[in-house]
């Protein structure tokens, strides 16, 4: 008696029958719930940035269609040489050509780059501009991938520590005409960059950026 009532039950989840799907035949457990749709990809799913969420094209605006208001999110403050500067910049060996340095500035659109001794250390032993390679290359017609920038880089360098509070590092690009400042660490390592640009970015404070860009261009 028991088979045939299971039975019965089983042919009434067949398709076109009460409870039945579309061709399938669907077990169903202890809670009378049908399994959970599936498969699924493992792994997490992608976290989406807030402030796309219901924007689309209109971007911000998007969300007045809503009758909501745009996200509020809070910028941190920053107060050390860590928080505005670049990390892991890309940089130069002393024993590269000029021409290396002029493809790597052109690759990451940089004007600047760190020269580190070597590999090994990566101990900063000198910085190699855009201007540098105009005025000590083009300007005297020397061949780019003959020389070394050990031969033409800008030499000693003015430099800040992560932990410097960052007013330091603008207080020296003040100082020096400067528009970059290498971070190097208390072996001389080159950990980061700060120019200009990180100034006007991070610190997001527009009087102290125009500060700093008006002293570096004043004329001595």
């Amino acid at each position: 008696m028991a088979t045939k009532k299971t039975e019965k039950r089983a042919k009434k989840r067949e398709s076109g029958l009460p409870g039945g799907g579309a061709g399938r035949k669907d077990r169903v457990g202890g809670s009378g719930v049908y399994p959970m749709s599936g498969p699924h990809p493992k792994g997490d799913a992608p976290l989406v940035w807030p402030g796309a969420w219901g924007q689309g094209k209109r971007g911000a605006a998007g969300y007045e269609d809503h009758g909501e208001s745009e996200l509020q999110i809070q910028r941190a403050q920053p107060e050390l040489c860590r928080d505005i500067m670049t990390k892991d910049p890309v940089f130069c060996q002393a024993s590269d050509t000029a021409v290396i340095a002029a493809k790597l500035m052109k690759a990451h659109n940089i004007g600047a780059l760190p020269v580190i001794g070597n590999l090994q250390t990566k101990k900063l032993v000198g910085i190699i501009t855009d201007r540098d390679l105009a005025l000590r290359i083009i300007a005297d017609a020397k061949n780019p991938g003959a020389v070394k920038l050990d031969r033409i880089m800008t030499q000693p360098v003015i430099t800040c520590s992560p932990d410097d509070p960052y007013q330091n590092a603008l207080d020296l690009m003040e100082r020096h005409q400067v528009k970059r400042i290498p971070a190097t660490d208390r072996l001389g390592r080159v950990v980061g960059m700060i120019s200009e640009a990180d100034v006007a970015l991070r610190v997001a404070d527009a009087p102290k950026t125009a500060e700093v860009v008006t002293s570096i261009c004043r004329p001595n």
